[in-house]
């Protein structure tokens, strides 16, 4: 599967909207259809954004010029924290290299400023996505529970990295 990622631009929120209104949907089925996908507005923000202090991005996968994943991150440079906020793939092309490839530009990104751990978290009932981490070198860390929905836990997990000069 040929596609390519690149750092999300505003143009892509709409789109954006729609794959992780989608991509979240599989998931959370009936408890997803009350959620409003909306226009992409809440997505522009993730447009790249970089202080003495931390890194907000976010990434697009781009399969012959529609997007087809979205990947939103943060590196905190004061406490050494990468944080992956959130990664959607479009369902249609579900489990075809398309997350770990903007995980990938993520981890260029916490590699080049050192990020000394990376935290992210799913829910417990997203086997899909607890696999995914965990393929990555992702570890459990804890449990929010009823965090987003009554019911269903999120689970934490998180990534140390090492580097060879420690």
């Amino acid at each position: 599967m040929d596609f390519t990622v690149r750092k999300f631009e505003e143009r892509d929120a709409e789109r954006v909207a729609e794959i992780m209104y989608e991509s979240f949907k599989t998931v959370f089925k009936e408890r997803w259809e009350s959620e409003k996908k909306g226009n992409g507005d809440s997505y522009k923000k993730c447009v790249h954004n970089e202080t003495p202090t931390s890194v907000t991005t976010a990434f697009v996968a781009e399969q012959e010029g529609k997007v087809i994943g979205f990947l939103h991150i943060d590196a905190n440079l004061h406490r050494k924290l990468g944080i992956l906020h959130s990664i959607g793939v479009d369902p249609n092309v579900f489990a075809r290299g398309v997350g770990k490839a903007m995980v990938a530009e993520a981890e260029k990104l916490w590699r080049k400023h050192r990020m000394r751990k990376i935290y992210t978290c799913t829910s417990h009932i997203n086997q899909r996505a607890l696999a995914f981490y965990k393929s990555l070198g992702f570890e459990e860390e804890g449990v929010l529970k009823s965090h987003f929905f009554d019911g269903i836990d999120e689970i934490q997990l998180g990534k140390f990295y090492k580097y060879e000069d420690q």
